[in-house]
């Protein structure tokens, strides 16, 4: 068993205030720990998105800001060049209600649109296709010299994520990193587990590194909280909306 886990939990979170939680991280950090220089982590792109879209047998799964293409095999003027699915999940098309389109594949997307047409077309047929997709974005926070968002291809692990943000600051608890992960059972938890990056670092042949997914955090605590119950006070203050109650 690896020994740098060290905790692991169920925490609340309010997902509508995600982007007030990036501003209130930017607070938190301090002076840089001598890390990679700042400018590899600046170079970046800032878009979430890309050129390319990814493989219907990736089982991507459609997220807000997506933008779709709806092709109608028999029906051409139904055709929808260029649809944005909304910070709801939901997409608007011609002749039916809304419908639901963050989560699903493209496959599932297809088939849910042909159901809700098959009640006003004959055997309707229809092609999607991705346009433009969110890039996976990971969160960076706490003791770091630049908290923020990004992108999931550059940071793949927990130890390249601290890397992306600059590194440790001085003050930096090294001995408690958090990462803490969306709860596949309830959209509104965190699973959390603290890992000894100093461990990982002196251990690095036998230490077992953190691979991220989208949506991952990645919290540094300040140096001068030891106690586990100020560390989730401070990640809980840094990512508004969290509820109150830890359980382990």
């Amino acid at each position: 068993m690896d020994t740098s886990a060290m905790i692991v939990t169920l925490i609340p979170i309010n997902r509508t205030h995600l982007l007030g939680s990036l501003v209130f991280l930017a607070l938190l950090a301090g002076s840089i720990f001598a890390q990679r220089p700042a400018s590899e982590a600046a170079s970046e792109p800032e878009s979430n998105a890309t050129a390319s879209s990814p493989s219907v047998n990736d089982a991507y799964r459609i997220r807000s800001g997506d933008k779709l293409s709806v092709k109608f095999l028999y029906q051409p003027e139904l055709n929808e060049p260029a649809v944005v699915v909304r910070p709801d999940g939901l997409i608007t098309l011609s002749m039916i209600d809304e419908v639901m389109a963050k989560g699903l594949t493209v496959a599932e997307l297809k088939s849910s649109i042909e159901k809700a047409y098959s009640e006003s077309l004959r055997t309707p047929v229809v092609t999607i296709n991705l346009v433009e997709f969110v890039a996976p974005r990971i969160y960076v926070g706490g003791q770091v010299a630049k908290p923020g968002s990004y992108d999931l291809r550059a940071g793949q692990t927990l130890m390249q994520a601290i890397i992306l943000a600059g590194g440790f600051t001085r003050d930096a608890n090294r001995r408690m990193v958090l990462h803490a992960r969306p709860d596949g059972t309830a959209e509104d938890k965190l699973k959390m587990t603290a890992f000894d990056a100093m461990r990982m670092l002196e251990d690095s042949a036998t230490a077992r590194e953190v691979s991220l997914r989208d949506g991952d955090y990645v919290f540094v605590p300040d140096s001068k909280l030891s106690k586990m119950s100020r560390i989730f006070e401070a990640f809980r203050a840094a990512i508004p909306g969290i509820g109150i109650g830890v359980g382990r």
